[in-house]
């Protein structure tokens, strides 16, 4: 009778420990993510169910008050949860030994298989005392047998997964996990055993004891196991971060195709160059250098012998510059020079330009020989100017004359007299106008979230509907509209418009959520009473905060970094969205992105430019992708203009996108149509 007891105390036991394991797998599942965490935590219930009900069970045969039907009953339960015991541990197993889910179908035959299973071992004879031996076998010999190899190959599983690392939960999980499921298999044996032999060996009550300190040796090493995993992941996490951070910095500042500097590493290098030049009382010479029908020589190509032949060219460059020149690409067809300490105005022009005459000399691609016809601009500093942004300006403007006027070189005086391409004055004029009689309106671009398939937002464009010129963009109005102060009021007249679009779509379509995403300029963004004034507009025009997104730039924000972390604390409060524009153009790293605390992060369309045909591009994208992701904030990927570059940003795991292959921007009204549509249908192309 105390064996009996002690079977019964070790079962109930059993039961309060597979119960208190499933909580704890289930809290680190809330922490950690793992899915394979949620079938072991089930595994656990389900064995917690067994043991609760086989001590039951027991209890109900010891005492006697039971009748055949309560028996068979609590039989099939604990058959039944026997077996599903063993499909979630195998399900969990495999998860997490190949990172990744099964799909809902297969899980759902397995369940059934087991239900199936435990129901029909109890059904075998159910009543008839001449099969008991029979009962014996199928009930207890054959569900520890499985059990016990179930255990076995869970061990080997995850000793093969774990052996590379150098851990104590990958030597001691698969032991713990081995040696119960020899424990289970010997069980089985001695159980066979029983049906020849009516006397039961004396210890056998006492290996409850050693199957229990099994169990809690597998908890203990699952824990350890969970903590080690995410040590590992802590610290690779960093490395990433570290190694992301290096190459977007690199990326920044190059060129992909030729790996030279990009515009913004020259732009610091010439003002540290002109510096020195001014200590020194020395010249610093800027060369614009342009390919003659790029386009056409681009298109016949094909993009990656393009890029081929633009590094050749770039190589060719640098063996015919000077020495202590620095070069660099600045566009498709654009190279820039920078040559300090050039010395004397005449030498120097001569030797640029014998170095573009030397370099346009024939370049062979594939058994072809291709002229390419170069032409340079070129200023000097501190002569012509002292700024490094409108020095490469003036380069760029002479070396378009020297193009037009079919010249190897021109200097940057020798076409300072020619015209602005505006009247100035009629602009200003006509501006004050447009912004009095609200001549600007609202183009729409839509934002489609790649899990719900849907348009879920519009980023809202200005354009000015000119009288006599048509609509035109911001590029033509926008810096003198910031000079001549009516910007705050064409601000106004954004969010106005904008509002009040959102609330006439969701009211009259009856649709879900749909955002507007506006660009705040720096002089609203630093406003202190922004979010007051946002909140009476909101409430004005019946739109959720939560439906207005805010979009400012990375220099906006870092320009004064603490008041830009509180003006984005209150919006946030507020409901709104914030999201950080172009991230990757200005100067914001990872390390400013986590104290930010935005909710949304815009790549800037740079990384999506050269996605398709450079693989080192499209590892970047996936690492900032991801690292963003673990910072809790959502990605929008802007210039998405092909099914292959959509489909590398599902890859990548963008959340939403917008580019001119969802839609380019439009008036409201051309959305109408599209917003009545479930669903969008727009296969991405295989990333390859």
């Amino acid at each position: 009778m105390p064996q009996l007891d002690l079977i019964i105390a070790l079962q109930a036991g059993q039961s309060l420990f597979g119960l208190i394991l499933a909580l704890l797998l289930l809290a680190f599942l809330a922490e950690f993510k793992h899915s394979f965490l949620r079938h072991w935590a089930f595994s656990c219930l389900a064995l917690a169910a067994y043991s609760g009900s086989a001590a039951g069970l027991m209890l109900l045969i010891h005492s006697g008050d039971f009748s055949p039907e309560h028996r068979l009953a609590l039989s099939i339960f604990s058959q039944v949860a026997a077996y599903l015991h063993v499909v979630w541990l195998m399900v969990g197993t495999w998860e997490a030994v190949n990172e990744r889910s099964i799909a809902a179908r297969p899980q759902a035959v397995l369940i059934f298989l087991a239900i199936a299973i435990g129901v029909g071992t109890t059904l075998i004879y159910p009543f008839d005392a001449e099969a008991a031996w029979l009962r014996q076998t199928v009930r207890y010999t054959a569900l520890h047998a499985v059990t016990g190899l179930a255990f076995v190959i869970t061990s080997v599983m995850l000793w093969r997964s774990l052996h590379p690392y150098r851990m104590l939960s990958s030597r001691l999980t698969p032991l713990a996990f081995g040696g119960y499921g020899l424990y289970l298999l010997f069980l089985s044996g001695i159980s066979f055993w029983m049906n020849f032999y009516t006397r039961m060996p004396d210890y056998v009550p006492y290996l409850g004891v050693v199957g229990f300190l099994l169990l809690i040796l597998i908890g203990y090493s699952i824990i350890i196991w969970l903590l080690e995993i995410e040590r590992r992941r802590s610290a690779s996490a960093h490395q990433k971060a570290a190694s992301a951070e290096k190459r977007l910095v690199h990326f920044r500042m190059h060129d992909a195709a030729t790996g030279l500097p990009n515009r913004r590493q020259l732009q610091d290098q010439l003002s540290s160059e002109i510096r020195a030049a001014i200590d020194k009382h020395s010249r610093v010479a800027v060369v614009a250098i342009g390919i003659h029908r790029f386009n056409l020589v681009s298109q016949a190509l094909g993009w990656t012998k393009t890029d081929n032949l633009i590094r050749r060219l770039a190589q060719r460059l640098r063996e015919h510059s000077p020495a202590n020149a620095i070069l660099g690409r600045i566009g498709e067809r654009d190279f820039l020079l920078i040559i300090p300490a050039s010395g004397r105005r005449e030498k120097t022009l001569q030797r640029i330009r014998k170095m573009l005459q030397s370099s346009a000399t024939p370049l062979t691609e594939q058994g072809q020989e291709l002229y390419l016809s170069l032409s340079g601009g070129v200023c000097f500093s501190p002569d012509d100017e002292i700024d490094a942004v409108a020095l490469i300006n003036m380069a760029q403007q002479a070396q378009m004359r020297a193009a037009e006027a079919g010249q190897t070189l021109m200097m940057h005086r020798e076409t300072a007299g020619a015209t602005h391409p505006h009247d100035l004055l009629n602009l200003e004029r006509e501006l004050r106008a447009g912004v009095q009689q609200q001549q600007f309106c609202l183009h729409f671009q839509p934002l489609v979230s790649l899990r719900e398939r849907r348009i879920t937002g519009f980023e809202t464009l200005l354009r000015w509907n000119h009288p006599e010129r048509g609509i035109l963009t911001p590029g033509s109005f926008l810096q003198e509209a910031v000079r001549l102060g009516v910007l705050d009021e064409l601000e106004d007249q954004i969010l106005d418009q904008a509002l009040s679009q959102v609330h006439e779509w969701q009211n009259e379509l009856s649709l879900g959520p749909i955002t507007a995403s506006i660009n705040l300029s720096a002089q609203r963004f630093q406003q202190p009473d922004l979010a007051d004034k946002l909140a009476r507009l909101c409430e004005q025009k019946k739109v959720n905060p939560s439906d207005l997104h805010l979009e400012i730039t990375e220099s906006t924000a870092m320009d004064d970094f603490e008041a830009g972390l509180n003006t984005i604390s209150r919006l946030r409060e507020l409901g709104c969205k914030v999201c950080l524009d172009d991230f990757g153009t200005g100067y914001s790293s990872l390390a400013h992105l986590r104290r930010l605390q935005v909710d949304y992060v815009k790549l800037d369309r740079s990384f999506i430019t050269n996605i398709e045909r450079d693989p080192q591009e499209r590892d970047l994208t996936r690492a900032i992708v991801d690292l963003i992701h673990s910072l809790g904030m959502t990605v929008l990927a802007e210039g998405v203009e092909t099914r292959q570059q959509l489909g590398y940003m599902i890859q990548c795991r963008v959340d939403v996108v917008q580019g001119f292959l969802l839609g380019r921007p439009a008036p409201a009204a051309d959305y109408r149509g599209a917003l009545e549509r479930p669903n969008l249908v727009i296969e991405p192309e295989s990333g390859g």
